[in-house]
């Protein structure tokens, strides 16, 4: 399971995300929806590690976890996979996840 907590981003003076929590169990399927430039990316970018969040936490089966690079969240078993542009066409779904798992890296696919 992963869980944010309260995670707030800005980029200067703009707010991206302003305490916004979500629980991942394992083996569900969740999907963020919202206008453009709502801050799902980001959101989704702080778990993977490509922003440090302002504030808020982040566990991974209730243990905090920090997380400051994408490395990081590969370690800690969490992929991202990216916008359909950014996808091997003659790859499988789980395929791709694999791809973006580094050597050594935790790729769980359930």
């Amino acid at each position: 399971m992963i869980e944010l907590k309260n995670i707030t981003k800005t980029f200067g003076n703009v707010v991206a995300n302003k305490e916004v929590s979500i629980k991942i169990e394992k083996g569900t399927i969740h999907a963020i929806v919202g206008e453009n430039g709502a801050g799902k990316s980001t959101v989704m970018r702080v778990a993977y590690g490509f922003y440090t969040a302002d504030s808020g936490e982040i566990f991974i089966d209730g243990k905090f976890v920090n997380i400051k690079s994408p490395h990081d969240a590969i370690a800690l078993g969490i992929g991202m996979v990216h916008q359909h542009f950014m996808l091997v066409d003659t790859m499988t779904v789980a395929e791709n996840i694999i791809l973006g798992a580094e050597t050594g890296g935790a790729a769980n696919l359930d």
